[in-house]
């Protein structure tokens, strides 16, 4: 899965970050499909070690953005700039000089996924209220202004091509066809809500906790503007995928009281273009989930899930 990089080019590319520091090792990280990633290990001149994450975005990923590096790298500059936890980006390369495909360096942060919360009301609270804070970037004059994200695409636009795209084979498990004839006749939608920074991703293996706090959100080669919903949908269905329907709804709640004057009347639609995410992916998302400590999270459950998350949509149309 990974690309094998030297270690003398990962020596060169810590000393273009900082020349007083020297690369260690590098460790492969498994866990996402849409970067291959390396946890480098680095000491600084006094002995002290830190960590860096390499990150090489996937060559589908890459067809679809060539520029899809230099975007993440932009886009945690401004978040880091705004307060949000989010990765600090150290070093971009698109130049091919050291690596023939684009990659960034950002900085580790410490902590761990948890996808198997002690405190499950806990878990909801803070993980809606982050997804909120992501929802008012460029939002009022403290929040500076979307302008700035304006190499990011439009959610919009990219939920046109989705529908109009053919696969080579529908999938028949999650009625798909049904599905994507529905989602036609419904988008594009009446814009009701401002667009907002999306994070295009925003789940359980997304979120970095530590001693019970929330204290970081990584991958965002998915990031988009939109409404805001649409993200929030992505949310419900990985949060009813991992914790069942109460905690789902829990979670909508909470948003929902963070961000009452958004208008939900479209919510039901978003959830059932979500529920199209997973059309020929949902076997090998399920797949990962023993390496999570859920074996408990099959395909079986997460079909049954997914054929509900459909169900109570329709029935809210």
């Amino acid at each position: 899965m990974m690309s094998l990089i030297p270690d003398h080019t990962l020596q060169q590319i810590v000393h273009r970050i900082n020349p007083h520091h020297e690369f260690v090792n590098a460790q492969p990280l498994i866990g996402g499909a849409s970067a291959q990633v390396l946890l480098l290990d680095v000491k600084q001149t006094d002995g002290e070690r830190l960590k860096y994450l390499l990150r090489i975005h996937s060559e589908i990923d890459r067809k679809r953005n060539p520029d899809l590096a230099s975007n993440e790298f932009k886009l945690l500059k401004t978040l880091r700039a705004l307060g949000l936890p989010v990765p600090t980006p150290f070093y971009l390369d698109v130049s091919g000089e050291l690596h023939a495909v684009p990659y960034l360096v950002t900085g580790y942060i410490e902590g761990a996924p948890d996808f198997s919360p002690q405190d499950l009301p806990n878990f909801i609270r803070q993980s809606a209220e982050m997804l909120t804070q992501i929802h008012r970037v460029g939002q009022g004059a403290q929040q500076g202004d979307l302008s700035a994200l304006g190499f990011l695409s439009d959610r919009a636009a990219h939920v046109q091509w989705w529908l109009h795209y053919q696969p080579e084979s529908m999938d028949e498990s999650l009625n798909e066809a049904q599905l994507r004839d529905t989602l036609r006749q419904l988008f594009p939608l009446e814009s009701m809500n401002q667009v907002t920074l999306l994070h295009g991703d925003f789940w359980a293996g997304n979120l970095i906790w530590q001693k019970g706090k929330l204290v970081g959100v990584i991958d965002w080669e998915d990031a988009e503007i939109g409404d805001p919903l649409s993200d929030l949908s992505i949310a419900r269905l990985d949060m009813l995928w991992a914790f069942g329907q109460a905690a789902m709804h829990d979670f909508t709640k909470a948003y929902q009281a963070f961000l009452p004057h958004l208008d939900y009347g479209n919510l039901s639609r978003w959830d059932l273009f979500t529920a199209l995410r997973p059309a020929n992916q949902l076997a090998d998302w399920a797949a990962a989930w023993t390496g999570y400590g859920r074996p408990d999270v099959t395909l079986t459950t997460m079909r049954e899930s997914h054929q509900w998350f459909v169900k109570q949509a329709m029935e809210k149309l």
